[in-house]
């Protein structure tokens, strides 16, 4: 393996890290973290919805996150931590006008879907992701096709009123998420390609939420801001605010670096057992066991897709540049 920062950590095999610092085991795990703390954000979303709307709460969500964050930044910059302003940040701040738009349309679909649904829905990203990366040349080996073939059968099995033509699913939620489902396979490539994999996660999750922020601003003034009160409402604005928006991006971007988007999307997957059971336990939604037997598939097809990517990492060393943004591009 050749030294620089070109270099690939995969090379040296599943758990070994290259000049670079890139490991895909840590990737793995920090695409977990992601899932943990995003899965709260359907779940914490849907409650404040009815209240606020959603204009107003994602305003505060993403405000609320750029206010915890860039003091802290600020902060540790002037203790010898990262320049936030030597990054790209015109191209950060589209990246995150990209989720903000991305979140919006999501949160207008959970107004017409349960969460149980929704989340199994926006989670057809994964192939999205997978496709668009094989029509742009890179390479997808036939066991992540498989894989993706899995969790579609999963998908089937937890939502079976869209495939089955029973029960009362709304058609415009449905398209709603869909196309959220296409803006966050679009999000994910492009933060890939525009964000090098060096810079800090905290920089970038700094940056995009502010973006996000910049993007919901003039949606929340029109539509009328809502302003929470009371301890116990201001209290759920924070803890969106913190884990499934900033937290979420931090280790998003962390796993980002270590991780192809195709294999970091599948294994984001898991959020949907995680936001079903959370839908169950704090919003009172039934879930049936055809639905948790879906869910246990699409992690069967997490797992899957994922000792495909280590076997191909194995055996490609090369397919790693095929994806990674290039340092100050």
């Amino acid at each position: 393996m050749q030294g620089g920062a070109a270099t690939v950590s995969w090379r040296d095999g599943a758990v070994s890290s290259g000049a670079d610092g890139r490991n895909p085991t840590v990737g793995v795990l920090w695409a977990i973290a992601t899932a943990t703390a995003y899965s709260l954000s359907s779940v914490v979303g849907k409650d404040l919805l009815g209240k606020f709307g959603a204009e107003s709460v994602l305003f505060w969500r993403f405000g609320v996150a750029s206010a915890m964050v860039w003091p802290v930044l600020l902060i540790w910059r002037g203790r010898g931590g990262p320049d936030p302003f030597t990054v790209p940040w015109s191209r950060a701040l589209f990246v995150g006008v990209m989720f903000g738009l991305m979140v919006y349309t999501g949160f207008l679909s959970l107004q017409y879907l349960d969460v149980s649904m929704y989340i199994v829905l926006v989670y057809l990203y994964p192939v999205l992701v997978v496709v668009a990366m094989s029509l742009m040349g890179h390479h997808v080996s036939g066991q992540t096709w498989v894989a993706l073939a899995v969790v579609m059968v999963g998908v089937v099995l937890t939502v079976p009123e869209l495939f089955g033509g029973v029960g009362d699913v709304s058609a415009l939620g449905v398209a709603l998420v869909l196309l959220q489902a296409c803006l966050m396979a679009a999000f994910m490539i492009v933060s890939s390609r525009l964000l090098p994999g060096h810079i800090n996660g905290v920089v970038s999750a700094a940056w995009t939420v502010l973006g996000a922020t910049l993007a919901m601003t003039p949606l929340a003034l029109g539509g009328g801001l809502v302003v929470p009160h009371g301890a116990s409402m201001i209290a759920k604005v924070l803890l969106f605010a913190l884990v499934p928006t900033l937290l979420s991006s931090v280790f998003f971007y962390r796993a980002l670096r270590h991780l192809p988007p195709g294999l970091m999307a599948m294994i984001m997957t898991v959020e949907v057992a995680m936001a079903i059971f959370l839908s169950v336990l704090f919003l009172g939604e039934t879930v049936s066991g055809m639905q948790l037997l879906g869910a246990a598939v699409v992690i069967g097809g997490v797992l899957l897709a994922q000792a495909a990517s280590v076997r191909e990492a194995r055996q490609r060393p090369e397919m790693d540049d095929a994806w990674v943004a290039t340092p100050g591009v």
